[in-house]
C-alpha cells in the first residue's frame, strides 16, 4: 500500500499571461517529494481550484501524476454542481488517482440529504471519497452526527479537517474509525494530539521538512522539541497567513521554483511583504 500521510496540496504555477505553467507544475511536484512527501493533494485551495477552467483541472492532475511517478495522488474534485464534480470524480479514476477529495457544492444552502447525495455520487465514481471539511471557506459545518452519517458509505475513507475544533475531530474519529489529516498547518501538532493520521497544508509547499520533524518528534514523545519547532513554522505562517496563497508562491520563488502570482483578483505581493518573509525565513530556518 502506498503511503499517504504527509500530502502537499502544491500551489499552480502560473505564467506571466496567467496560463498554467505546467513544466515548473512538474518541478514542484518533484521536489516537495524528494523533501519527504508522501504524495500530492491535487486541485485543492491551494490551487486556486475555482479560478481554475474544467480543462485546466484535469490537465493539472494528468501532469502531477506523471510527475509524481506511482506517489499517492488525491484529487480534490470539488464544484458547485453535482454533475461537473462526478465528472472530474471519473476523470480522476482513468487519469490513475488514488482517492478524490471534495469540498461540499457550494454557494447555495443544501439540506443534509443533498450533501449526502452530492459525495454518493462522487463514491459511484469509483474511487475512495475524502471529504474536505473547511467551514470557514465552504460555509458549511457539518454536526459530529451528520459526519457520522457520511462515513456509514464505507466508500468515503476519510477527511481533510481544516478546523480546530478538536473535541469534533477526535469525537468523530473515535465512532467512525475514519482517516483523518489535519488541514490547519499553524496546528498540526494539536491535531497530532487530538488522533489526526495524516496531514495536508499549503505551507508544506515551501518548508515541509518542518512538518516532518514536528511528526516525528511527537511520536518519539519529545513534546518539547516538537513544541519549538511548531512555534518557529508558525513564525514564518504567521508572516503569511493573512494572504497565504500570493505569500507561498513568492517563497517558492526564492527556493528555485518559478510559481508566478496568483490569478486576478488576488493582487501581486508587495515589497513589504516580501520583506517580512524573507526576514521571518532568516530568523526560522
Amino acid at each position: 500500500m502506498k503511503k499517504r500521510e504527509l500530502l502537499v496540496p502544491v500551489v499552480t504555477p502560473f505564467r506571466a499571461d496567467e496560463s498554467v505553467n505546467y513544466g515548473e507544475l512538474k518541478r514542484l511536484v518533484r521536489k516537495v517529494l524528494n523533501e519527504g512527501a508522501d504524495g500530492i493533494y491535487v486541485c485543492g485551495g491551494s490551487s486556486e481550484f475555482v479560478l481554475l477552467t474544467h480543462e485546466e483541472r484535469k490537465e493539472i492532475l494528468e501532469t502531477v501524476i506523471s510527475a509524481a511517478d506511482g506517489a499517492y495522488v488525491a484529487a480534490h474534485v470539488g464544484a458547485a454542481s453535482t454533475a461537473e464534480a462526478a465528472a472530474l470524480a471519473r476523470h480522476a479514476k482513468k487519469a490513475g488517482a488514488d482517492c478524490i477529495a471534495s469540498v461540499p457544492p457550494y454557494w447555495y444552502k443544501y439540506s443534509f440529504v443533498e450533501l449526502c447525495g452530492y459525495f454518493t455520487a462522487l463514491a459511484d465514481a469509483g474511487l475512495p471519497v475524502m471529504v474536505y471539511n473547511i467551514p470557514a471557506s465552504s460555509k458549511v459545518s457539518f454536526t459530529q452526527e451528520e459526519f457520522c452519517a457520511l462515513f456509514r458509505d464505507e466508500r468515503i475513507f476519510g477527511m481533510k479537517f481544516t478546523d480546530t475544533n478538536y473535541y469534533q475531530m477526535e469525537r468523530i474519529k473515535a465512532k467512525t474509525g475514519v482517516y483523518v489529516y489535519s488541514g490547519a498547518d499553524e496546528c498540526y501538532l494539536s491535531a497530532l494530539a487530538a488522533g489526526a493520521d495524516g496531514a495536508i497544508g499549503t505551507t508544506y509547499n515551501f518548508m515541509l521538512k518542518k512538518y516532518i520533524d514536528i511528526r516525528d518528534a511527537f511520536r518519539k514523545g519529545e513534546n518539547e522539541r516538537a513544541l519549538r519547532v511548531m512555534a518557529s513554522a508558525n513564525n514564518v505562517t504567521e508572516t503569511i497567513i493573512a494572504r497565504c496563497l500570493p505569500c507561498t508562491k513568492y517563497v517558492l520563488t526564492l527556493q528555485g521554483i518559478d510559481a508566478g502570482e496568483c490569478r486576478g483578483p488576488f493582487a501581486p505581493v508587495t515589497e513589504e511583504e516580501k520583506r517580512a518573509i524573507r526576514t521571518a525565513f532568516e530568523n526560522n530556518l
